[in-house]
């Protein structure tokens, strides 16, 4: 999760806690501005070791949900609600990170709640999201599209707007508008390899354009040498126009790149069982939900067990750190996370 460029670095501390912001607050936003997570929550956690500064709880819990660390940014954030009563941003990380632990329902009724104390465009983006995950797609259409107007002139600050208006709109079954806001989202930001990434998957993969697929996730890569996620999209793309080893190799690479991503193992899974190896299919569809691919993807791996490997095990691992956990029901969605 990026550290947003769109509205949260204009919320003015002197707004948030009443005060004239001090040199280490200053230091701590610039660092969660630069996406210097982990030097925020130190320098954040020296000040709340002090006691008396309740206000970096809430930046400590935009650092911890900036590097996935959800169930410590949902612990900090309701600190920040409780010290600092009615302070939208406590309340902002909170629904962050609830979205995160795969709490939707909450995640999309707080960021509502932030959104009742002022609008603007970055939280019509992330509730965008939360109801996108939600399957509730017109919601999602509507919030993008509000964002977009309060973000003001096309360029690279709304690149990511067009991106999830394209990932919307081809959820929708809209192939058109997706190809044209995604092919916008790439004009305006053609150094982000995430825009190719998700038109790779959106734009092409979908349509069953694997050739096409396979170029943007080049193209993202090459941006991107350490991108999981389009190295193991470029792997499925692969083994659907029949290279089967190549796809091995860019999956396996995925995996060495992050391997708490739980789509490899679900196109690892695949691949095996249709290679014929059920029993090595089933262990890495387990891996898959271990990796909490339910919430983050939908049932498919749940369904794939049942009815390829009879009834659903105990987990072989323990489950992953801040493993989301269903709340309601996931639209698949591409596995390229902002």
């Amino acid at each position: 999760m990026h550290r947003t460029l769109i509205v949260l670095a204009a919320w003015m501390p002197i707004l948030l806690f009443g005060q004239a912001p001090t040199k280490q607050e200053v230091k701590v936003r610039r660092q969660l501005d630069k996406g210097k997570a982990y030097a925020a929550i130190r320098n954040a956690t020296a000040m709340v070791l002090k006691g008396t500064h309740p206000e970096f709880l809430a930046l400590r819990a935009e650092g911890y949900n900036a590097i996935g660390e959800f169930s410590k940014a949902e612990a900090d954030a309701r600190s920040a609600m409780q010290l600092l009563p009615g302070r939208r941003e406590g309340l902002l990380q909170l629904a962050l990170a609830e979205q995160g632990l795969g709490r939707l329902d909450s995640a999309a009724h707080h960021l509502r709640q932030v959104l009742g104390t002022g609008a603007d465009a970055e939280v019509r983006y992330r509730l965008a999201l939360v109801e996108m995950s939600r399957g509730q797609l017109g919601a999602a259409m509507t919030e993008i599209d509000r964002a977009l107007v309060m973000a003001g002139a096309p360029g690279p600050q709304t690149a990511r707007l067009h991106r999830v208006k394209g990932e919307v709109a081809a959820m929708a079954g809209d192939s058109l508008l997706a190809r044209q806001q995604l092919d916008s989202a790439v004009a305006l930001a053609p150094d982000d390899p995430v825009n190719y990434n998700s038109r790779g998957y959106y734009a092409h993969a979908w349509r069953g354009e694997h050739g096409k697929a396979i170029a943007d996730y080049s193209r993202a890569i090459r941006l991107n040498p350490n991108y999981s996620y389009a190295f193991n999209n470029r792997g499925w793309s692969r083994y659907k126009l029949g290279e089967k080893d190549k796809a091995l190799k860019d999956i396996g690479q995925a995996k060495r790149r992050k391997a708490s991503n739980p789509f490899i193992y679900r196109n690892l899974g695949v691949i095996a069982l249709e290679s014929g190896d059920t029993a090595k299919a089933c262990m890495l569809f387990r891996q898959a939900l271990d990796w909490g691919f339910t919430a983050s993807h939908g049932p498919e791996v749940e369904q794939r067990i049942a009815a390829c490997c009879g009834k659903l095990p105990v987990p072989v691992q323990p489950p992953a750190k801040n493993a989301r956990r269903p709340e309601t029901p996931v639209v698949p969605r591409s596995n390229a996370p902002e």
